[in-house]
């Protein structure tokens, strides 16, 4: 199941809002509460939402990422086809 993100505000009556349009997945889920950067409020931008999200989601890629060589951009064709290097 793909994992899905998402800000809200939870209220005094405790209940865990979804955005309007999020589809959710029905049977058991797991469900992580984790308070958001104080920076981010709710009356901003909503793309300072997503911009936040983003940068914690690449944040998260680049620590569990490969350990890539250096000049795999410069080599691509080497690494990924096999072509001899110049």
């Amino acid at each position: 199941m793909q994992t899905i993100h998402f800000q809200t505000v939870i209220k005094d009556d405790g209940v865990i809002r979804p955005p309007n349009g999020l589809s959710l997945p029905q049977g058991l889920v797991e469900v992580v509460v984790k308070a958001a950067n104080s920076e981010i409020e709710t009356n901003r931008e909503p793309w300072i939402a997503t911009r936040a999200w983003l940068l914690a989601l690449a944040q998260e890629a680049e620590q569990a990422g490969p350990n890539l060589p250096p000049d795999l951009a410069e080599h691509h064709d080497h690494y990924a086809h096999g072509k001899p290097l110049p």
